[in-house]
């Protein structure tokens, strides 16, 4: 059986999935499909957990008996494939507008693809699109939960794609410890060309835990292959992550000079993507600073409602000009964005700004709560630099309402978890206790 042939097969085993939903959704059970049909419900069964393959035609009485069409056109096969690889190779290269395009050609096509052997690879593909630009997609964890059952049928490249976007979505919500493991388990299948695009988003799962070393030569590493490639937008991507790695341990004119190169590079060639990312950071490292002047001519750069970062800076020009009206406003405005419901960290945060604003808006007691809670989300999250915010606002918290012990206890814990890192044990303690080996 030629390499093509054996594609097909396990392709085809992801359409028994198709005929469990059809099946349940019309209220028959595996024995009235098996009378309707005349295939014994054992065998439509095991073709529903990918273990048999039936001949093409059962597979179309099949489909025909749930009112679904199968296709398997060869046409089809080779038109698929022309779109697949040509969106694959523009989300490689970073080219995302150009990828949006030709996914939206793919999807011209969705009843066709879903009922053909290509059923796997076009579910994928829409899924590595949408989660790699953190597009919201209303069937993507339909699609993941659906193949997970015959994950053993995919074949090796499709695996190593799985396992990449479950760790782009873990990223996305902010899931470091998660998504470094399905990056590790999609490294561990091996595919040299793909492995480089996986270690660019397994770096941001490391410096996210402070696992600033590992960060760092994985992402050198990324560099020299990228380039190799002429991928020069991932390289100089990678090197904003080195660079904002140097601002979290407080290197600020090494990180300031590196942003300032990709700047340049981005501002030269109308890098908008990068060019915007720059600017952002560089608002950030002049707040650090103190230049208020600098981190506004930086933020004004970049386009309203950019991306997290560009929130919290914001906020926090409007609280440093003490505008009431300002405040409010923006506070209220971000509060109502659809994406923050997913996200409770941010939302969290966004809370105790408002809290630590002004005295009549504060409430102690959601305060505390709010910062225990995030301290908690940080460490099912592996997520440091909220540990670290989190933590550093609770201790100034304790001490201003003199309450030294438990600041003396946050910073011992905070501490602890900085040096140690967190075990999956952890996870499930209660707020503020961690135990360590």
């Amino acid at each position: 059986m030629n390499k093509r042939l054996r594609l097909e097969k396990q392709n085809l085993k992801a359409l028994g999935i198709i005929v469990r939903v059809n099946r349940v959704r019309m209220g028959y059970s595996l024995r009235d499909l098996a009378r309707l049909t005349n295939v014994s419900h054992t065998s439509i069964s095991n073709f529903e957990k990918g273990i048999i393959v039936p001949h093409n035609d059962t597979i179309s009485h099949i489909f025909k008996i749930l009112n679904l069409e199968f296709h398997l056109d060869p046409q089809i096969s080779l038109k698929f494939k022309a779109l697949y690889d040509q969106a694959f190779e523009y989300i490689l290269f970073h080219d995302y507008d150009a990828a949006e395009k030709v996914i939206k050609e793919i999807e011209k096509d969705k009843k066709l693809y879903e009922f053909s052997v290509e059923v796997i690879n076009y579910s994928l593909i829409q899924c590595l699109y949408y989660a790699i630009s953190n597009i919201y997609f209303e069937y993507f964890d339909f699609y993941l939960k659906r193949y997970e059952v015959v994950l053993d049928f995919f074949s090796p490249k499709q695996k190593q794609l799985y396992f990449f976007i479950k760790g782009l979505d873990n990223i996305n919500n902010e899931q470091f410890a998660d998504a470094r493991r399905n990056f590790e388990r999609a490294l561990s299948i091996g595919d040299s060309k793909f492995d480089v695009l996986i270690k660019d988003y397994y770096v941001i799962g490391l410096s996210k835990s402070n696992k600033f070393v590992d960060a760092r030569l994985y992402a050198e590493e990324g560099i020299k292959q990228f380039e190799s490639q002429t991928n020069y937008v991932r390289a100089m991507r990678l090197r904003t992550r080195i660079a904002y790695d140097l601002y979290r341990i407080n290197k600020f004119e090494e990180s300031e000079k590196l942003y300032k190169q990709v700047l340049a590079y981005s501002v030269k060639y109308n890098v908008k993507v990068l060019e915007n990312r720059c600017n952002c950071r560089l608002s950030l490292l002049s707040l650090i600073k103190g230049d208020r002047e600098k981190m506004k001519s930086y933020l004004d750069k970049v386009p309203e409602d950019y991306n997290r970062l560009y929130y919290y800076l914001k906020l926090d020009m409007a609280v440093y000009k003490r505008n009431d009206e300002e405040f409010n406003k923006l506070y209220h405005k971000y509060m109502n964005l659809k994406w923050l419901d997913t996200l409770p960290k941010t939302k969290l945060f966004f809370e105790c700004i408002y809290m630590r604003y002004k005295d009549s808006y504060m409430d102690k007691q959601k305060y505390e709560e709010n910062l225990l809670t995030l301290i908690e989300l940080g460490l099912k999250a592996d997520d440091a630099e909220m540990i670290e915010i989190a933590a550093n606002m609770l201790m100034s918290f304790y001490k201003n309402e003199r309450k030294y012990k438990q600041a003396y206890e946050t910073t011992q814990k905070l501490l602890h978890y900085l040096k140690n890192g967190l075990k999956k044990s952890e996870y499930e303690l209660n707020r503020m206790t961690m135990v360590y080996n």
